[in-house]
C-alpha cells in the first residue's frame, strides 16, 4: 500500500467482513478514513467507531455525517505491530452482538478479551457439560479470533457451592499445545445461563509455524545458562507459550538442577527461531492424613518417617509440622469444604530437618519440605504456621489455578499463600497485629517483633513493593514472584481490615469486609476465576467477580477499591494505577502548557489536544494550576495497544492538582476536567 499523508482517505473494504486498519509506510500524523459498503454495515461501524474508536486510536470528527473519522496512524501502527493489520475485526462485535446482554469486557493488548461477563448465553442441557461449553465456545470463537486451526480441549470441570459449573479448555493451535492457552467457561449449573469467560487464547496471526533449531541444542543452551550441571527429565516438546512479550513457538523441557537455593525443577522453554530463553516455570516453591519425615540433614526425599496421622513424636519439630499441618487441614475443610490440597483427601507428606543450615521451606509439587534454618536469619520453618499454611496454599493453586511461577502470575501465586496464611493464623489465634506479620515466629530469631513479610506495610522489608505502577518489571527473583507479592498482599489487609494505602500512593478509602469475607472472595477466585497466566488486572477482575457472586454490590465496589489503593488498572470507571496528589500550590518544573475550561464538565487534552511518546522507563510529573475557586482535575493516560488506559489522576478539591507517574516507553495524554468552575489554567509537563 502506498504511504498515505494527512488528509488522505483510506477505503476500508467490507467485503470481507473485517475492517481492518491498514500499516503503512512513509508519514501518517492524522489521516481521514471513510467507511463504505452497499449495505447498513457503515452505519454499524460508525456507531461502533463512536462509542469504541478510542481503542483503536480513532476519534469521531465532528458529526461524521460522511462516516468520516480520525485516524492516527502512528497508534494503529502501534497496536497492530505484534499481529499483523487488523486492529478490529468486525467479526468479533458481530459475536458479541449476538449475546442477550454483555455487561464488561477486557481485552488484552491484541484486543482479544480475557474477560466477558453478562448474560451470555446458554449451554445446551441434557448433554455432557464439557461438551455443551465446547459447542457454545465454537460459536463464540470469532470473539477470540480463532480459528480452525485452533482446538479447545476441556480438562477440567466442577461445580461449586453456589450451584454454578466452571468448565476450564486447553488451546492447542497447529496441534500444538499452547501453555497459558486456557479459557474457563462459567455457568449457572442448573439453567444453563453462561454468565461470564474468562483466561487468555493466542490468535494464529503472525506465528512461525515451524522450528529452525535442533531441540536438544536449544535445551542444553537455555539450560547451561542456569546451571553447570543439570539434568533433562524429558525429552524436548514443540509448543506455543504465552509470555509477556507475546506469544513464542518454543522447544519446552524440564531440567533439574542445583542452585545457592537449593534444588530446582523448571520447565524452560527456548525459542524455536531464536535459541533465546523465552520463559522459565520453577515447579519448587520456595517459601488431614499426614506424614512427616527426617532427612537427617540430608537432600534425600522424602527421608525416614518418623510420625503418621494421629502420631505422636518426640521430635519438636517434626511435632509441629504435623501438628500444624492438621491445623491448615482444618482451616480449608472449615471455610471452604476442601479435604486437603488436592480437594479429595490427599495426604500431606512432609520433610523436616532438610539439609544442613537450610534457611528455606517449600513446596516440590508433591510433598513440603522444611529447613532447620542456621539460627541466625531463621530457626525451624516446620514450626511456624504461616510458613506450612504458605506451603500448602502452593499445593492448592497447583491444583487450581495453577498460576506460573514467574512475573505477574508469580507475584499472585506466592501473594495467594501468603494471604491464606494470614487467614489461617486468624482462623486458629483470631485477627492482631500479629495476623499480618509473615514467619514472624521463625524469622531473625535474635529479633524481636518483625517478621519475613508485611502484609499492612509491605514496604516495610526494605524489599517489597506495594503499588503496581511501581512494580519491579525485571529479571531477579524470577520476574519479582516475592518482591511484588506485596501488592496483592496490601489489598487484601485493606480489603480485610479497611483503610488507606500506607505510603499515600493513593487517597482512596477501603471499606472492611472482614477477613472471612476477604478470604472466601480470593479463594473464590484462586479456584474459579484465575488461570495459569493471570495478571493483577486478571486478579481484580476476578475478585469482583467473586465478590459479585458471594455478597453484595458493596462488597464488589470495596473489592475494585482496594485494587486501587495499590494502583492495579482496570476498575469499572477506568480507576486504579493512579499516583495523586491533594491539590495545593505547585512547583514543578518542566514544559507549561496553557489552556481554558468554559465551565464544569468540559476537558481539554494535553500537550495541545494531543499526546506524547517516550522511548524510555521513567517519571512523568504533571502540576496543575486552575482558576482561584474552581474545582479542576487531573488525569495521565497511557495507550496500550488497543485503547487509552488511565493510569494515573488527582481529584483534590481545589484548582491545583499534582501527579506523578513511574511508566515505560509508549504514548501518553494528560487531561484536565473541569469538575466545577471554569477559566485559564497552566499544566506544566516533565516527562522521561
Amino acid at each position: 500500500m502506498a504511504a498515505l499523508g494527512p488528509g488522505e482517505v483510506l477505503e476500508l473494504d467490507l467485503s470481507e467482513g473485517a475492517v481492518r486498519f491498514a500499516l503503512v509506510d512513509g508519514p501518517i500524523d492524522f489521516t481521514r478514513v471513510s467507511v463504505r459498503s452497499g449495505d447498513e454495515r457503515p452505519a454499524l461501524v460508525q456507531d461502533l467507531l463512536v462509542r469504541h474508536g478510542g481503542r483503536w486510536g480513532v476519534q469521531t470528527a465532528g458529526a461524521a455525517a460522511d462516516f468520516a473519522f480520525e485516524l492516527d496512524g502512528e497508534m494503529v501502527a502501534a497496536a497492530t505491530s505484534a499481529g499483523g493489520t487488523a486492529t478490529f475485526v468486525w467479526s468479533q462485535s458481530q459475536a458479541l452482538g449476538r449475546l442477550p446482554r454483555v455487561d464488561r469486557v477486557q481485552a488484552d493488548e491484541a484486543g482479544v478479551p480475557r474477560f466477558i461477563a453478562g448474560d451470555l448465553g446458554t449451554l445446551t442441557r441434557g448433554g455432557n457439560v464439557r461438551e455443551s461449553a465446547r459447542g457454545w465456545l465454537a460459536d463464540m470463537a470469532p470473539v477470540f479470533r480463532l480459528g480452525d486451526e485452533t482446538d479447545l480441549e476441556a480438562v477440567r470441570h466442577h461445580t461449586d457451592s453456589l450451584g454454578k459449573v466452571h468448565v476450564r479448555f486447553r488451546q492447542y493451535l497447529h496441534d500444538l499445545p499452547v501453555v497459558g492457552g486456557e479459557l474457563t467457561v462459567h455457568a449457572d449449573a442448573l439453567s444453563g445461563q453462561v454468565q461470564a469467560v474468562t483466561g487468555r487464547v493466542v490468535p494464529a496471526e503472525a506465528l512461525p509455524l515451524a522450528p529452525t533449531l535442533d531441540p536438544d541444542e536449544a535445551i542444553e543452551a537455555v539450560a547451561g545458562r542456569l546451571a553447570a550441571e543439570w539434568v533433562s527429565v524429558d525429552a524436548p516438546e514443540l509448543v506455543y507459550v504465552v509470555t509477556e512479550a507475546g506469544p513464542r513457538l518454543a522447544w519446552q523441557a524440564v531440567v533439574e538442577y542445583e542452585d545457592e537455593e537449593g534444588p530446582q525443577r523448571d520447565i524452560v522453554f527456548a525459542d524455536a527461531v531464536s535459541g533465546e530463553m523465552v520463559a522459565r516455570h520453577p515447579q519448587i516453591h520456595h517459601v488431614k492424613h499426614r506424614k512427616v519425615y527426617n532427612a537427617n540433614n540430608g537432600t534425600k526425599l522424602p527421608g525416614k518417617l518418623i510420625v503418621s496421622e494421629g502420631g505422636a513424636s518426640d521430635d519438636k519439630v517434626a511435632q509441629a509440622a504435623h501438628d500444624l499441618s492438621g491445623v491448615t487441614h482444618d482451616f480449608y475443610l472449615a471455610k471452604f469444604g476442601r479435604d486437603s490440597f488436592d480437594a479429595a483427601g490427599a495426604t500431606i507428606h512432609s520433610t523436616v530437618h532438610y539439609s544442613k543450615n537450610y534457611v528455606n521451606a517449600f513446596w516440590n509439587g508433591q510433598q513440603m519440605v522444611y529447613g532447620d534454618g542456621d539460627g541466625y536469619y531463621a530457626s525451624p520453618f516446620a514450626q511456624d504456621l504461616d510458613v506450612v499454611a504458605h506451603e500448602l496454599t502452593h499445593a492448592v493453586t497447583q491444583y487450581e489455578a495453577s498460576l506460573v511461577y514467574q512475573n505477574q502470575s508469580g507475584a499472585l501465586n506466592e501473594a495467594m499463600s501468603d494471604i491464606m496464611a494470614a487467614a489461617v493464623d486468624a482462623f486458629k489465634n483470631g485477627v492482631s497485629a500479629k495476623t499480618w506479620l509473615l514467619a514472624e515466629t521463625c524469622w531473625t530469631p535474635g529479633v524481636a517483633n518483625d517478621a519475613m513479610r508485611y502484609m499492612s506495610n509491605p514496604t516495610q522489608d526494605k524489599q517489597s513493593y506495594d503499588y503496581y505502577p511501581e512494580r519491579y518489571t525485571g529479571q531477579q527473583d524470577n520476574g519479582g514472584v516475592h518482591i511484588n507479592s506485596g501488592i496483592a498482599n496490601l489489598a487484601f489487609y485493606l480489603l480485610s481490615q479497611g483503610g488507606k494505602h500506607p505510603r499515600n500512593k493513593t487517597n482512596t478509602v477501603v471499606p472492611a469486609l472482614g477477613i472471612d469475607k476477604a478470604a472466601q472472595i480470593f479463594y473464590r477466585a484462586l479456584t474459579n476465576y484465575l488461570n495459569s497466566n493471570a495478571t493483577f488486572q486478571d486478579a481484580r477482575d476476578a475478585t469482583a467477580q467473586a465478590a459479585s457472586e458471594l455478597y453484595d454490590a458493596e462488597a464488589v465496589a470495596a473489592v475494585h477499591a482496594a485494587w486501587t489503593a495499590v494502583g492495579v488498572p482496570g476498575g469499572p470507571n477506568g480507576d486504579g494505577g493512579g499516583d495523586g496528589g491533594d491539590g495545593g500550590e505547585q512547583s514543578c518544573s518542566g514544559t507549561p502548557f496553557k489552556g481554558n475550561l468554559s465551565g464544569s464538565g468540559k476537558d481539554q487534552f494535553e500537550p495541545g489536544g494531543s499526546y506524547y511518546s517516550t522511548k524510555a522507563s521513567g517519571s512523568h510529573t504533571g502540576c496543575l494550576a486552575g482558576p482561584a475557586g474552581a474545582d479542576f482535575d487531573l488525569y495521565l493516560y497511557k495507550w496500550n495497544g488497543s485503547t487509552w488506559a488511565k493510569v494515573a489522576k488527582s481529584e483534590g478539591p481545589t484548582n491545583n492538582e499534582s501527579v506523578t507517574y513511574q511508566g515505560t516507553a509508549g504514548h501518553y495524554t494528560w487531561q484536565v476536567v473541569s469538575a466545577s468552575g471554569a477559566g485559564d489554567y497552566t499544566l506544566t509537563l516533565k516527562a522521561p
